[in-house]
């Protein structure tokens, strides 16, 4: 199997170029004429160093690339286009070197006889699990562009979530990197400078001036010792974190953080709503869905919450009852589940879990936002304040003694 660059006309006359993969010539020949197209010429790719092709490789596909690509790719279905010819549009109209190279792979497995969600599945890295099986649910029902509407809504509402956590942390981050390194550069190349000279003080030295020399010591003494010690346990951390096991652990106490946790916890609950309903509405089946929406919760413990939920579900056991034996599951979220089972309208009831929880997690980050900043305000002046007696408090002690010796 190689990959050919071809020019052609289409029945308008005008100019198509492009690349694909065949067996050889003959093969492009072929499918160019299957296609409505008049090969002008076909010349087999040189295998060679491509930087604009390793940079595509690695490069992020946003959440604005791919909701504009489901958005606009619903307009072609919906209007009837052709799918190849509009794939091949949409690959003109992508700026993003990823995501285009994805676009023109898929247009020529769907041409080559793959289904749509069959060639998405190639490139998982950026289309996730829930999206293929909501675009294959589509294909069979019929309904992909009421399909790709609701992932476009699901896309957009992720982005939104995630931007907000990214907006609360952000100032936080800032002023704790800027603490840290405050506190780096003093240890190593201010307090060095004052600890000879206070040790030769013949007084008694005050308690934060004895801390800080403490910490200098300490930092002189053993600093590689410390310094390796803390970064070999970020290291295991890290990878502990990284496995199954480490992950549940992890996840599990994020949840039991004050303040934190129960923000984290409405988020993943707004997600599973969310998720739910839509997958449902998209004509996807309910164990598959809730394998799925397992994965895309956020939260490693909550996923296994709801695989231990899929397994009751299997037995026949109903929805809102092993979501209570759970005991993870808010009594609001339980409550509208068994009045959406018993009354027909679990879908309805989703959609209102979705949208509190979309609420209330909109109110817990802003409510968040308000008392970080007067919170790390506080935690950096009694740090300066700190430092400052420190060094301060020494002299003025020495200041006070000369004063009474005179």
């Amino acid at each position: 199997m190689g990959r050919f660059n071809y020019r052609a006309r289409d029945e308008n006359g005008k100019l198509v170029t492009g690349t694909m993969e065949a067996e050889n010539k003959i093969s492009v020949y072929m499918r160019l004429d299957s296609l409505g197209l008049m090969p002008l010429s076909v010349e087999e790719e040189k295998p060679s160093f491509d930087l604009k092709e390793l940079f595509a490789r690695y490069q992020r596909v946003k959440y604005d690339d791919l909701i504009f690509f489901t958005r606009q790719l619903q307009t072609i279905v919906r209007s009837g286009i052709p799918l190849i010819a509009g794939l091949r549009s949409l690959e003109e109209q992508t700026a993003n070197a990823r995501l285009k190279k994805a676009i023109r792979d898929i247009y020529q497995d769907v041409d080559r006889g793959l289904s749509l969600s069959d060639a998405m599945s190639k490139h998982r890295n950026i289309f996730s699990e829930i999206y293929i099986s909501m675009v294959r649910a589509g294909e069979v029902g019929g309904v992909l562009d009421e399909v790709l509407e609701r992932l476009a809504g699901i896309l957009e509402f992720q982005m939104k979530t995630k931007e907000m956590l990214k907006s609360a942390m952000r100032y936080p981050l800032m002023v704790t990197v800027g603490i840290v390194v405050a506190f780096f550069v003093l240890v190593t190349f201010v307090i060095p400078r004052f600890a000879a000279l206070f040790k030769g003080f013949k007084m008694e030295l005050p308690l934060p001036t004895r801390v800080l020399l403490l910490i200098n010591s300490l930092v002189q003494a053993y600093g590689p010792f410390i310094f390796g010690a803390i970064f070999a346990t970020g290291i295991i951390g890290y990878l502990y974190f990284r496995s199954q096991s480490g992950r549940l652990v992890f996840d599990r106490l994020k949840l039991k953080i004050p303040i934190i946790g129960p923000i984290l916890l409405k988020i993943s609950m707004s997600r599973f709503a969310y998720m739910f309903e839509n997958m449902i509405r998209a004509g996807v089946p309910i164990m598959r869905t809730l394998d799925i929406v397992s994965r895309t919760v956020g939260n490693e413990y909550i996923a296994q919450k709801i695989s231990e939920i899929a397994g009751k579900i299997e037995k026949g056991k109903g929805i809102s009852k092993p979501l209570r034996e759970s005991r993870i599951f808010p009594s609001l979220v339980v409550h509208l589940v068994q009045t959406g089972e018993e009354t027909g309208s679990l879908e309805e009831m989703l959609r209102e879990v979705s949208t509190h929880y979309d609420r209330e997690v909109t109110y817990s980050i802003s409510r968040l936002s308000a008392w970080i900043e007067p919170v790390m305000t506080v935690t950096l002046s009694v740090m300066i304040l700190f430092l400052a007696l420190a060094v301060l408090l020494p002299w003025w002690n020495m200041m006070q003694a000369i004063r009474g010796g005179t």
